[in-house]
């Protein structure tokens, strides 16, 4: 009977049901049908004839095909988990009444929802109880104990394992301890209450992380695993999930060409354009078009960021910190920018760091790079920039090491007037980055390879003006860790405002330096400046 998956006419596919199973006569016939097509099961096992579209056919087709290791994001109301957690699990059960599976929610409460809907289906549906009286109880049978409690269903089967043939539990609240699953179903292990902070979405990703040790293998097979969600926010516990690349995502919006102006899959035309007016675009983008990132949510654009090979050689210079004195894991870091601007008021990240540190290292690292940069050639001033919540104990410290070392430079109290308090003060700070972003006027380094450099570099070299050739900027945090501090700067723009802000609102203190372009001594600066995209 595998021939039926490669039907796409439904019509066809229900002519052909009728002969097999004699029009539903045959219970020899439906228990097989049952057991090998899912679509069956759905619409004629279950009675769902609300999945006779030709889109969530198809879906049921594909899902068939390949359902381990996936990760199935679709668009809300699009029968994601009924055509896989709910019709997926049950289909498993009757292939293999020994397996043991896991639903797996952000809560026990959401996981426990799906097993309510399995266990109605299989306590009432006399036709799939006649069909498979080795499995099911049926209506006029009393279950053994155990059968059914809170969060656990067991069916007749020969071996006795801890674990029921079915359990739900929560994932961040709720998590078993010492149960193991052949099959780990996740579905809504997104919420939106697990991406309301950076924390919780933190929290999200940890719980999932450590759910991977309630697999069982068996015979040297690691647990199979079934991924299905809706996106909240594009840095949710399933994009690290992609960034992994430990799923293969199979993702659909509601519209054919992921667009809200698009022809909506499976909705009908007055549904989308009811969702589109009264839902805002965050919400379209994220749990309709899964996409978060075409939503207004996102605040920058990395795309506008330009690289530089090399950079003009007459710069100003400011350095800001903005300290962080817990040095306990998860605490904030303390960031320092270094931001140069030349006489066209374009933006330079030169350098800096992105680590915590303790007094001491906060010291080393203003002083190191306050001395670096004014011992480059073209620089004509270099300002450091403190924040001013942190800067009374610091500068007394600081104060007395310029005694000891003999060497003072001044150091601006940077301040934040525009009211706010905590996150809510450094979102709207980072913020003022967003028109030399727009403008394009904001600059990354190059990432510049020794071994291969440009054919501007090079010139350069050649020329004695190596100083001024783009390097990667790589530091080793306070774990022995080496990073990047340009691809922290990218992905904290990227993800604002969601995550660490650390380090772009230690650049975006910039905005409370007195700002002033260089006088530009280099006539060929401006040849520097024609944008390099990476």
């Amino acid at each position: 009977m595998s021939y039926l998956h490669k039907i796409t006419d439904l019509t066809i596919l229900l002519k052909e049901w009728d002969k097999l199973d004699s029009s539903g006569t045959d219970l020899g016939a439906f228990r097989a049908l049952c057991l090998e097509d899912r679509y069956y099961l759905l619409v004629k096992g279950f009675g769902r004839t609300d999945l006779l579209h030709p889109w969530l056919y198809a879906r049921c087709r594909e899902v068939e095909a390949a359902p381990d290791d996936h990760l199935d994001l679709w668009a809300r109301e699009h029968y994601k988990s009924t055509i896989i957690t709910y019709a997926g699990a049950i289909q498993e059960i009757l292939n293999n009444p020994e397996i043991t599976i896991g639903i797996f929610s952000h809560t026990g409460g959401i996981a426990g929802e799906f097993l309510q809907q399995i266990k109605k289906e299989l306590d009432n549906n006399i036709l799939l109880q006649s069909a498979f009286p080795d499995i099911l109880y049926g209506i006029d049978e009393v279950p053994p104990p155990g059968f059914w409690n809170m969060g656990k269903l067991i069916v007749k089967r020969r071996t006795n394992p801890k674990e029921g043939t079915l359990e739900a539990h929560g994932l961040v609240e709720g998590m078993p301890v010492g149960k193991h699953f052949q099959l780990m179903i996740y579905d809504d292990v997104v919420t939106p209450s697990s991406v309301s902070t950076s924390e919780q979405i933190k929290k999200t990703t940890a719980a999932w992380s450590i759910s991977d040790n309630l697999g069982a293998s068996q015979e040297g097979q690691v647990a199979r695993k079934w991924y299905i969600g809706t996106r909240y926010n594009f840095a949710d516990t399933y994009q690290v999930m992609l960034d992994r690349k430990i799923v293969i995502p199979r993702i659909y919006p509601a519209t054919e060409d992921g667009t809200m102006d698009g022809v909506p899959v499976f909705l009908t035309q007055a549904q989308w354009d009811k969702k589109k007016q009264t839902q805002n675009e965050s919400d379209i983008a994220c749990q309709m078009l899964q996409d978060p990132l075409s939503g207004s949510y996102k605040m920058f654009d990395t795309g506008n960021l330009e690289v530089y090979e090399i950079r003009p050689h007459s710069l100003n210079v400011y350095v800001m910190c903005d300290p962080a004195r817990a040095m306990t894991l998860g605490s904030d870091n303390t960031a320092i920018a270094v931001i140069g601007v030349d006489a066209a008021m374009n933006k330079y990240l030169l350098d800096g760091i992105n680590h915590r540190c303790d007094l001491q290292d906060r010291w080393k690292w203003v002083q190191l790079l306050y001395n670096k940069w004014q011992r480059v050639p073209g620089v004509q001033f270099v300002k450091v920039g403190y924040e001013k919540f942190g800067a009374i104990a610091d500068l007394d410290y600081f104060k007395e090491q310029m005694k000891l070392t003999g060497q003072t430079f001044n150091i601006t109290e940077l301040s934040w007037t525009a009211g706010g308090r905590g996150d809510s003060s450094k979102s709207a700070r980072v913020q003022r980055l967003g028109p030399d972003l727009r403008s394009h006027k904001f600059f990354i380094p190059y990432k510049t390879n020794d071994n291969r450099l440009t054919k501007l570099q090079q010139n350069m070299m050649d020329q004695g003006f190596g100083y001024r050739i783009a390097r990667p900027i790589r530091r080793v945090d306070s774990d022995k860790n080496i990073y990047d501090l340009t691809e922290d700067f990218v992905n904290q723009l990227n993800y604002f405002p969601v995550g660490k802000k650390d380090f772009v609102d230690a650049a975006s203190r910039l905005y409370d330096m007195e700002i002033r372009s260089p006088m530009i001594i280099n006539e060929n600066d401006h040849l520097l400046l024609e944008p390099m995209y990476p």
